[in-house]
C-alpha cells in the first residue's frame, strides 16, 4: 500500500507540469481507441480545415468524428485532494467556465461542409472530472447547444464498442453485396455457356 501510495503521489506530481497532463490525455486516449478500433478508422492529431489540430479523428464510410481529450487538473485540483466546501465550491466555478472555453475551441472542429459529424466529443480521463460536467446542469445544457459531448473513459468505451459493431456490420454488408454482385456475374456467365451448350448440341 505504501509503494502504490508513492507512486500515486509521484504521478499526481508529474501531472503539475502542463505538457505532461496533455500527454496523459492524449496517450489515454490513443490507448482507448487502439484497443477498439482497427487502425485504419482513427488517426491521431488531425489537421483541420482553416488551421488547428484535434487529438483523434475517428473515420466513418462518409463521415469524420473529432475528439479532443482535455484535462484541466490545475483548476479543479480540488476534487481530487481532500478540500472543504468552499474550496469545492471555488474549483466547480473554475470546472465550468475551463469547460466552457474549451468547447467552444472544439466546436470549430465541427465542420459538416468539410466531412465531419455535426457532433465532437470531448474526452476527460477521469470519471471524477466527467461526472461533475454531467451534473452540472448549465454547463450540460451549452456543451448540448453547441454539440460538444463529453465523455469519460468507460463511457467512451461504450461508445467505441458501438462504433465497432456498425463498422463490422458495414464491412459485412458490403462483402454482402460484393458476393451478390460476383453471383449475378457468374449467373450471367454460366446463362452464356448454357446458350451456347444448346446451338452446339
Amino acid at each position: 500500500v505504501g509503494v502504490i501510495g508513492h507512486s500515486i503521489n509521484d504521478l499526481n506530481n508529474l501531472l503539475k507540469l502542463p505538457h505532461l497532463r496533455g500527454t496523459f490525455g492524449e496517450a489515454s486516449l490513443e490507448r482507448l481507441l487502439s484497443d477498439f478500433l482497427p487502425a485504419n478508422m482513427f488517426e491521431m492529431q488531425c489537421s483541420v480545415e482553416g488551421g488547428g489540430r484535434v487529438d483523434a479523428m475517428i473515420y466513418f464510410p462518409d463521415r469524420r468524428l473529432p475528439i479532443d481529450a482535455k484535462f484541466p487538473r490545475e483548476q479543479v485540483l480540488a476534487f481530487f485532494e481532500e478540500s472543504t466546501e468552499e474550496q469545492l465550491d471555488i474549483a466547480r466555478v473554475e470546472f465550468v467556465r475551463v469547460m466552457k472555453a474549451e468547447a467552444k475551441r472544439i466546436k470549430a472542429y465541427i465542420q459538416p461542409e468539410h466531412g465531419t459529424t455535426e457532433i465532437a466529443l470531448m474526452y476527460l480521463p477521469s470519471e471524477t472530472l466527467y461526472m461533475e460536467a454531467v451534473i452540472n446542469g448549465d454547463l450540460s445544457e451549452f456543451l448540448n447547444k453547441l454539440r460538444v459531448f463529453a465523455v469519460s473513459p468507460n463511457t467512451l468505451i461504450v461508445t467505441l464498442q458501438s462504433i465497432q459493431m456498425v463498422f463490422k456490420m458495414y464491412e459485412f454488408a458490403k462483402g454482402y453485396e460484393r458476393a451478390t454482385e460476383e453471383l449475378k456475374k457468374a449467373q450471367s456467365a454460366f446463362g452464356y455457356f448454357e446458350n451456347q451448350f444448346e446451338q452446339i448440341g
